[in-house]
């Protein structure tokens, strides 16, 4: 499929939104890995930011599947590729294969379960060990079931650490299960903001036109412009 040439201006302002999937109408396709501990919510996760739902009766993960988002930055369209991960040891062989590939990783852990927070830095060194992507590679991580406040066990501030870490563009702590909690929808909807973001961000240095991770066909228009900016004459 052609890409789109596209014109990206910093002062253009930025529109990122979700938008119905009509099939291959796309101009780029990224990867998406969830990775966390069995039963941290990533499903869920998944099914909030596809369509604002939650599954009370979620069944596990099995391996992998494979889910479709697709975005809208400005007038460029992306397909976001979601892939849930089982978060049981067995698994975890045939989740490494897709790290060389993953432009985004968001690494998930409940609030309520330390184990399930420890485990987050092991994940991550497996993605430091497979992944070809190196500092392109978009990582988030989240806190999910604040509506288990009652029961935490992890902090926010080692959630935060733990972010910086792991080399994290962004943390938050959410809850897939809580729709009526406007402050909490809107941390969910935030984390397409942050992807969409640090897809532009990435799109708009030159140096990086050409990059695998995000191979798009820049129009000529994008590299006098940015040649522009940089001359001293």
């Amino acid at each position: 499929m052609d890409q789109k040439k596209i014109r990206l201006n910093n002062t253009e302002p930025l529109k990122i939104e979700k938008i119905k999937d009509s099939g291959n109408n796309y101009d780029k396709s990224i990867k998406v890995i969830l990775l966390g501990d069995s039963s941290v919510g990533k499903s869920s996760i998944i099914e909030r930011l596809k369509s604002d739902s939650f599954n009370n009766n979620q069944s596990a993960t099995i391996s992998l599947e494979h889910h479709n988002l697709i975005i809208k930055i400005n007038s460029f369209i992306v397909r976001m590729q979601i892939w849930d991960t089982a978060g049981q040891e067995k698994f975890d062989a045939i989740a490494s294969t897709y790290y060389k590939s993953a432009d985004v990783v968001i690494f998930v852990y409940s609030i309520n379960i330390r184990d399930s927070f420890d485990r987050v830095s092991q994940w991550s060194k497996q993605v430091d060990e497979n992944s070809s992507i190196d500092e392109q590679q978009i990582r988030i991580l989240l806190g999910n079931k604040t509506d288990l406040n009652n029961e935490r066990v992890v902090s926010t501030e080692e959630g935060k650490d733990l972010a910086k870490q792991i080399g994290c563009v962004h943390f938050d702590e959410i809850s897939c299960m809580d729709k009526t909690n406007e402050e909490n929808n809107n941390k969910i909807n935030n984390i397409i903001e942050v992807i969409g973001n640090q897809i532009y961000s990435i799109m708009n240095k030159d140096e990086r036109a050409n990059s695998g991770s995000f191979n798009y066909v820049a129009s000529a228009s994008i590299l006098i412009d940015n040649r522009k900016k940089k001359c001293n004459c």
